[in-house]
């Protein structure tokens, strides 16, 4: 069978032709029009307008013969994006051993024109002029790719609900990035001009609302890139021009609309016609309709209805955007809130869209787009995020940008927090001045028309807790929304069936920081009113973090230090007003003498405050009268940095307490990292540290510095272990608890213990110092010139391998008092190991604790042989170990011995019974030296207590204080514990919480210590249900005896 006959040139051309949609043969006609314009063979356009795909094929025949015009059709093919067609076309001439198109051949070789193609000539044009862009900041011939750094704007497309709108407004730090990244109805950009339920045919014009910063023109920009490169409106558009409507403010002479296209064109020889043949395929992008002079927003007549007719400028754009002229183009507009109404008179059924700014993730997006390195990126992220109104702000891309390029010159200048100008309301004045100088290059505008109303509004508001304020408002402080759009923000709401205008700050942290510059800032004027009250907003905040002033009163402090001062008094002419600084430090000092030497309550606000006006002179005279320095619950790594930077400065104090919270590390998903666990890039900055090794070299006052759940890290010890070996250092007591110390940096706190003399205890509970750490500290133990008496190693990861070197310590140390292992595995083979130390003649430890070691019954027999032996061992903690009773009656045997000296012992939850209280009964009976006995928590049940009882009952029993709580106590037993009371001369407190003793039977206890004869100082009967009758015996007792606690 003969295979099929090829079809022709002509015959393929029609049947591709018939493959295209209505509007691709229009792109097809349009391009091949332009294409042969200028050619001897050009195709009249009157006759392919209506041509149809048969006679589309002919009438290409007929004007450059069958091959030539498959071959032309093959290039528009890839011209209009049906590259499917110009693949397939390629791949059948090569079947036939024909001649193939190639990709870099012009589509112009077809034609008698050499023309260059106008709309890639133009594409090249918009990536040349869009492809880079420069910051603020940029010297000469710094740019930065803009699609490097842009980052994607939340946008929405309906207007906030007045409740929706005060919720973002009040929201801050990681609960505004959620909802801001929630609203209603979120819209992507490549679906501006896309139909939708309300709107079944495309919109023409659209609307882009956003306050000052929030990256409209950015996003303008992103738009014209995006569509040269290809990524956008490629079956929308065929061309988009950009107008910035600040330019067309310049010079007064009257354009057309053929001459405001031709100005978008890189040539003096514009293809205008093709930019208008099909004009529902031309966007304009107008960028700053606010920025337009005031005629341009209410132009009149008469419209421009012919592009070719001149107008002025205001005329022009009122007839494009009022579609008297090419009606059938689309517009893409953006403005600020505050021009919004005069755009509604203007626009026929525009879609409005608000750019809300980033979410958190656009944020962190940012960020890393902004620094190439990834770990300076992560650095930084973290850092803002520990300063909530600094992260809370960041949903504005201006923000963003002043917030990185800040710290990236403290990143370059030495690390974060080490050069003191960046804080937070450094970074809001940054913010401020980029708002009055909007593009780069252009001069700085003049200060607000009307600084003090302002100012004042935002004060008015703060007192009045006020966040919508309506036109009155701002016509009260002599203001217009319009001379001041930079700062406020405008928001139409539904109200009844008419619409409410009302103004905001972009966020309420930027209101505060209007509202502290009203107290500050000298005006000329003495002014009146609560909002001017200095005094009354000091007393009203009084160092409150829940306080709605705390944000106000911290920008106050920010903007009283010099440097500040003097640059706002230099760039904007504002001056500071004097004085202030008095009020504020003499307000200071009565909150210190109402309140003592002590400083706790509101200490983290107060350093808050202080840090922020980074004077150090000024923070040594505000912190000069307290002697004890209490900060709780630092949850980030900024507030461990304003409490380290205020802490240097407090020369008087002699007790230094940080502690953090159990979970402060935040980790990038927003989860809290527990402090024994968190990532190494959660450790604080090395800076932390460094300022209080300075405390402690420059504070000969300072003897206790207690750091818990302060992740210090490797470094971090390593630099205060520097502080600690200073000549002036007088520290006694130091406390790092759950601060990350690790078994590298043991060796840095050995080298301490042997050059400080005055270091007396050590707590390093809740770090993992493993048998190397503990190795290391136990060299520095053993040193002669070690003073230490007190060393705490809770939960410190210890072993059995450790207690070996722990033994060494004791049959060395003539100073060492007291040893907590509490939580450590030492198990019974540690136990042993630990006992041949403090069987040592030289052993002089007297407190020792072992709570939680794994320890059993075997080890009680090391236990009891040391007793008999040690002469200094005071009080011993067996608490939470398995002895079981055979373990108690072991230990039982070295507590009675004539030499133990034992005066605590605590065996709560041991697993006892009333076997063993047989044992400690005799113990009682026989001791001389046991006063305090604990036995909680232990099925001793009533046999136990009457066995327990005959020991107390001794006249050589020497017990004052015991504990049975929750022992399985019942009523009869407290006949026996009557019967002890009425003989025992010593047991003064008794706790007995958690037991069923019953009415009756704490009423027969209450009957017993109505005696006069009676010691008992401290009873506790909590967890009980008791009646009304007992509570009157128990009322009339502590009549009776007043001095008497009595707990029910």
């Amino acid at each position: 069978m003969s295979p099929a006959p090829l079809r022709s040139d002509l015959g393929r051309l029609c049947t591709y032709l018939e493959e295209l949609e209505a509007m691709e043969l229009k792109k097809f006609k349009l391009y091949l029009g332009t294409t042969t314009e200028m050619g001897e063979g050009k195709i009249p356009w009157g006759r392919m307008e209506p041509a149809g795909p048969l006679e589309m094929a002919q009438l290409l025949a007929a004007h450059f013969g069958p091959r030539e015009a498959w071959l032309l059709a093959l290039r528009v093919f890839q011209r209009i994006n049906r590259k499917d067609l110009w693949e397939r076309g390629q791949r059948e001439d090569q079947g036939r051993g024909k001649e193939v198109v190639t990709p870099g051949l012009r589509l112009e070789s077809f034609c008698c024109s050499a023309e260059i193609d106008p709309q890639e000539t133009y594409r090249d044009y918009v990536r040349r002029k869009f492809r880079l862009m420069e910051d603020r900041n940029a010297r000469l011939g710094e740019c930065v790719n803009l699609s490097h750094r842009y980052t994607r704007l939340l946008l929405a497309k309906e207007h906030s609900s007045p409740r929706g709108t005060q919720q973002k407004l009040l929201d801050t730090g990681r609960g505004h990035a959620g909802t801001a990244g929630q609203p209603a109805s979120l819209i992507q950009i490549e679906a501006l001009f896309e139909p939708d339920e309300e709107r079944p045919e495309p919109p023409r014009t659209v609307v882009l609302q956003g306050a000052a910063g929030m990256g409209k023109s950015m996003l303008a920009h992103k738009v014209m890139l995006d569509w040269a490169d290809g990524k956008l409106f490629q079956e929308r558009f065929d061309y988009i021009c950009y107008i910035n409507c600040r330019e067309m403010n310049r010079g007064t002479e009257e354009r057309s609309a053929r001459d405001l296209l031709a100005g978008c064109w890189p040539e003096p020889c514009a293809p205008l016609q093709e930019l208008v043949r099909v004009p529902e395929r031309l966007l304009i992008i107008m960028d700053g309709f606010d920025e337009l002079r005031p005629s341009f927003h209410d132009p009149q007549g008469p419209w421009c209805l012919c592009w070719e007719k001149k107008a002025p400028a205001e005329v022009l754009l009122g007839s494009l955007m009022r579609k008297k002229l090419l009606p059938e183009l689309s517009l893409l507009i953006t403005t600020r809130p505050t021009a919004l109404a005069k755009l509604q008179r203007a626009l026929e059924h525009p879609r409005h869209v608000e750019i809300l700014g980033f979410s958190e993730a656009e944020r962190k997006e940012y960020f890393y787009r902004y620094f190439h390195d990834g770990e300076q990126a992560g650095q930084v992220l973290s850092f803002v995020r520990d300063d909530e109104p600094l992260f809370t702000l960041c949903f504005v891309p201006m923000v963003c940008w002043v917030v990185c390029t800040c710290l990236k010159q403290q990143l370059e200048g030495g690390g974060l927090l080490r050069r003191r100008s960046r804080t937070t309301t450094a970074v809001y004045l940054l913010y401020l001045l980029s708002l009055m100088q909007p593009k780069p290059g252009t001069p700085t505008l003049p200060s607000p028309p009307n600084r003090r109303g302002l100012c004042a509004l935002a004060a008015h508001g703060l007192w009045e807790q006020k966040i919508l304020f309506a036109e009155r408002d701002l016509r009260e402080h002599s203001l217009d929304a319009a001379d001041v759009s930079s700062f406020l923000n405008m928001n139409i709401f539904q109200k009844d069936i008419n619409c409410e205008t009302l103004y905001s700050f972009i966020h309420l942290s930027f209101q505060e920081f209007f509202a502290a510059m009203h107290y500050v800032l000298d005006d000329g004027a003495s002014g009146s009113g609560p909002e001017r009250d200095l005094s009354r907003l000091l007393t009203e905040y009084a160092f409150s973090e829940r306080s709605f002033l705390a944000l106000t009163v911290r920008f106050l402090f920010g903007l009283l230090n010099e440097e500040t001062g003097s640059y706002l008094e230099k760039t904007l002419g504002w001056k500071v007003s004097p004085g202030i600084k008095t009020e504020l430090l003499e307000w200071i000092h009565r909150k210190a003498r109402s309140e003592g030497s002590t400083l706790k309550q509101g200490a983290l606000e107060v350093f808050g405050c202080l840090y922020e006006l980074q004077e150090e002179e000024f923070i040594q005279q505000a912190l000069s009268h307290f002697e004890v320095v209490v900060v709780n619950n630092i949850t980030t790594k900024m507030e461990h940095m304003v409490s380290s930077f205020c802490v240097k400065s407090c020369r008087k104090a002699e007790v230094l307490q940080l502690f953090g919270a159990a979970y402060q590390a935040v980790g990038e998903d927003g989860l809290r990292w527990p402090l024994a666990t968190s990532p190494e890039r959660h450790i604080l900055p090395a800076i932390y540290s460094e300022q209080l090794a300075a405390a402690l070299s420059t504070n000969p006052s300072l003897v206790e510095l207690a750091l818990h759940s302060n992740a210090l890290g490797s470094r971090g010890v390593k630099l205060l272990c520097q502080g600690l070996r200073h000549p002036n250092c007088r520290l006694q007591n130091l406390r790092l608890k759950r601060c990350q110390v690790s078994s590298s940096v043991c060796h840095d706190l050995m080298t301490a213990l042997i050059a400080n003399k005055h270091l007396l205890r050590m707590d390093l509970s809740g770090n993992d110092l493993g048998l190397l750490g503990v190795q290391l500290l136990c060299q520095g133990l053993r040193h002669p010139k070690c003073r230490l008496q007190v060393v705490q190693l809770r939960k410190c990861q210890l072993e059995a391998g450790a207690c070996l070197e722990l033994a060494s310590v004791l049959s060395t140390s003539r100073h060492l008092l007291e040893l907590d292992l509490t939580g450590n595995a030492l198990e019974d083979s540690g136990l042993r190991l630990l006992c041949q130390g403090l069987r040592h003649p030289v052993c002089r430890l007297r407190i020792l604790w072992l709570k939680i070691c794994l320890l059993t019954d075997a080890a009680c027999e090391d236990l009891a042989s040391t007793l008999r032996v040690n002469q200094s061992l005071v009080e011993l903690d067996l608490s939470l170990n398995d002895l079981g009773d055979p373990g108690v009656l072991l230990l039982c045997e070295g507590l009675r011995h004539p030499q133990c000296k034992l005066q605590t012992l605590r065996l709560g939850i041991c697993r006892l019974s009333s076997v063993a209280c047989e044992g400690l009964s005799a113990v009682l009976g026989l001791s001389p030296h046991l006063g305090e006995l604990d036995l909680s928590f232990n099925d001793l049940g009533d046999r136990g207590m009457s066995l327990l009882c005959e020991g107390l009952r001794r006249p050589t029993c020497r017990l004052q204080k015991l504990w049975l709580d929750s022992c399985s106590l019942t009523g009869k037993a407290c006949e026996d514990i009557s019967s002890a009371l009425g003989i025992n001369q010593t047991l003064t407190d008794l706790y007995l919480t958690n037991n069923a003793l019953g009415n009756t039977g704490v009423r027969l206890l209450c009957e017993r210590l109505s005696h006069p004869g009676c010691k008992l100082r401290v009873l506790w009967l909590f967890g009980m249900d008791l009646n009304k009758m007992t509570h009157r015996s128990v009322a009339a007792l502590r009549v009776t005896k007043p001095y008497l606690d009595i707990g029910c």
